[in-house]
């Protein structure tokens, strides 16, 4: 398998992942399943909907296996501006959700970042801290502070 190969499998695995920690609370939309070209070039990989108070948001997943001397990249410069123009074109908020070490299916640690604090390509891991959390432990949606939590 290349390398490419590898990272498109573990990136589906990833994505795998995070679905399953959205319970019955959420409606999601997966890209990967029935979007057309234009809404995968456009959207984040998920669009979720909390069903009790009907908000959508998006939600980009993104693995790496290992960060840099504390620094991680996570998007290339195309798709920072793709993520501005769905906020900008949608009105939603969206939360790029990392995963980091470990296995796709199983990172050792998880972040949920609002994109509107990840400005850059790359990330410092002290940075994102705050926004750490058990990669295993299901998402809530916060309605009155508008967070992925």
């Amino acid at each position: 398998m290349s390398g490419e190969d590898y990272t498109h499998e573990a990136g589906l695995a990833f994505e795998r992942h995070v679905i399953g920690l959205f319970g019955k609370d959420f409606k999601i939309k997966w890209m990967r399943e029935g979007a057309t070209k234009e809404e995968v070039d456009f959207s984040p990989d998920l669009e979720v909907e909390h069903i009790e108070t009907g908000d959508v948001f998006g939600v980009e997943c993104k693995y790496r296996a290992s960060h840099f001397m504390g620094r991680l990249p996570w998007a290339k410069e195309y798709q920072l501006k793709k993520y501005s123009r769905y906020r900008e074109k949608t009105g939603r908020l969206l939360f790029i959700v990392i995963g980091l070490g470990g296995t796709p299916e199983r990172p050792d640690y998880m972040y949920c970042v609002p994109a509107w604090e990840a400005k850059a390509t790359m990330l410092d891991v002290d940075g994102i801290k705050r926004h750490r959390r058990s990669p295993l432990r299901r998402f809530r949606w916060d309605s009155r502070e508008k967070m992925l939590v």
